[in-house]
């Protein structure tokens, strides 16, 4: 394309490509002057002119002492969305987008709205789970993509026929200005957890706000009633849609039953009742699958339709996982208090007269304050205890071992260190309609040990090597 098409003024030269990073080649590329929080791409002007690049896109003075087109503008990262636009022929045109903000609950809701809508159309997911489409799987260093490389992606999904696409994004990613380049049809927002390191670390709900506040008239911003966010964002956008068990919210969850079979609910709208039920697992689903539910109906899919399909929506991998169909073991990624309480009380609720038994991860790191909430967590909730490792070396988890010994109550308590052994443990004592719950890796294939990663088979191929121990070992008393 040709530079005086993308900037008015400028010479017919003809670019190749777009650079926000100036270490990569960039054979008569534009490169832009992004400012971010380590890095200031004007101080690398001459590595990118160096690599190929013909223009400099800029807003801080310079020198111009390297021979290049240099462009000033007021704001580059503006600059670089309408730029790009351009450039990748506009590809938020004709497609559907659906951007999930929370601390948690995001990549499940994102996945369930891909889910229904591969059903009907062909869904893009760029999030935590890596980039996929039209049955292509790809890694992604980072949940939520830059500015450039969005646009890059949706530009190469419409060409392969993608018509909707879900995106995953964290307040320190919008604060980022990663997502400016797309215009959302639906935002949606889960849970809220203070506890999280990003809450903590950052001015969280200003982020949040900020990009609520960017978006055009016709997207529908879609919140949680019952959480603590709500006041807090619904005066950022007109028209804002609630969901959740307050009497007041445009879909209302009621009679809520939790079973390790899976989920049942209703969902009133308009005065009219929706029975809901799914075989994913734990009460937090429940506010997962309605949100997902309440961005679909919002966008004009038949409410009854999606309720229909998403009776057999699969969970997230590794995300309030049931690995065994025939005893109740799930697999969960929880290291956040609130996710940890969550599971636990799962499966506390569902253990009924037989025992819940947990394998829980601890960490080297984890302070007093944190043990004592996640023993306190299992005392309440669990019947069997299982301390094992996460991101600790043997010796390490052997100390904290000793740390957490004045939270236990009673004697129930086993310390493992080595993870599969504890697991092995775990499906050796649980009986047939027992329910145990293994904390802390999920589908995760590595162990962070000492100065880097081990790689690890993951928590749901032991539960599987052992229930088929066990199976086997059942088959031949029998005999």
């Amino acid at each position: 394309m040709l530079l005086s098409k993308l900037f008015k003024g400028a010479p017919d030269l003809e670019i190749e490509q777009l650079s926000i990073d100036s270490r990569l080649s960039m054979k008569n590329a534009i490169f832009f002057c992004l400012d971010g929080i380590k890095y200031d791409g004007h101080d690398y002007i001459e590595e990118a002119i160096k690599n190929g690049a013909k223009v400099i896109v800029y807003s801080k003075e310079q020198e111009q002492k390297f021979k290049a087109i240099y462009i000033k503008v007021a704001n580059v990262n503006n600059t670089l969305t309408k730029v790009a636009n351009k450039f990748y022929n506009n590809p938020n045109e004709g497609m559907d987008k659906y951007v999930v903000l929370g601390n948690y609950g995001r990549c499940s809701v994102a996945s369930f709205i891909n889910y229904y809508l591969n059903s009907k159309t062909s869904c893009g997911y760029i999030g935590i789970l890596g980039i996929r489409y039209n049955g292509l799987e790809l890694n992604s260093s980072f949940a939520t993509l830059n500015i450039l490389d969005n646009l890059k992606l949706l530009d190469t999904m419409k060409k392969n026929g993608v018509k909707a696409c879900t995106f995953e994004a964290s307040a320190s990613a919008l604060n980022l200005q990663k997502l400016d380049s797309i215009t959302p049809d639906c935002v949606i927002y889960t849970c809220t957890n203070r506890n999280s390191s990003e809450f903590q670390s950052s001015d969280y709900y200003a982020y949040i706000r900020r990009y609520l506040y960017t978006l055009e008239n016709d997207s529908k911003v879609i919140l949680n009633i019952d959480d603590e966010s709500y006041d807090e964002l619904e005066e950022c956008f007109e028209g804002c849609v609630s969901y959740g068990t307050s009497t007041i919210a445009d879909y209302q969850i009621r009679d809520i039953m939790i079973s390790k079979d899976g989920i049942n609910y209703k969902l009133v709208h308009e005065e009219k009742t929706y029975p809901i039920r799914s075989s994913i697992q734990g009460r937090c689903n429940v506010y997962n699958l309605t949100a997902a539910i309440v961005a679909l109906h919002q966008k004009g899919y038949e409410l009854e339709d999606i309720i229909s399909y998403m009776e057999n929506v699969p969970c997230v991998d590794g995300v309030m996982e049931r690995v065994d169909k025939e005893y109740n073991v799930i697999i969960d990624c929880a290291y956040d208090i609130n996710s940890i309480e969550e599971v636990c009380k799962y499966a506390g609720f569902v253990r009924q007269k037989n025992k819940a038994i947990g394998v829980i991860s601890i960490n080297y790191s984890d302070g007093d304050k944190r043990l004592e909430r996640i023993m306190n967590l299992c005392n309440e909730y669990l019947d069997v205890i299982i301390l094992t490792e996460n991101e600790s070396l043997e010796s390490e988890v052997m100390e904290i071992l000793e740390r957490c010994d004045k939270y236990i109550n009673g004697s129930r308590v086993i310390c493992i260190p080595i993870r599969s052994q504890a697991i092995e443990n775990a499906i050796e004592i649980m009986n047939e309609n027992d329910t145990l719950i293994i904390i802390g890796k999920g589908n995760e294939r590595f162990m962070s040990m000492g100065l880097g990663r081990e790689f690890y088979y993951g928590d749901k191929h032991y539960v599987n090597k052992f229930m088929e121990k066990r199976r086997n070992e059942e088959k031949e008393v029998v005999q």
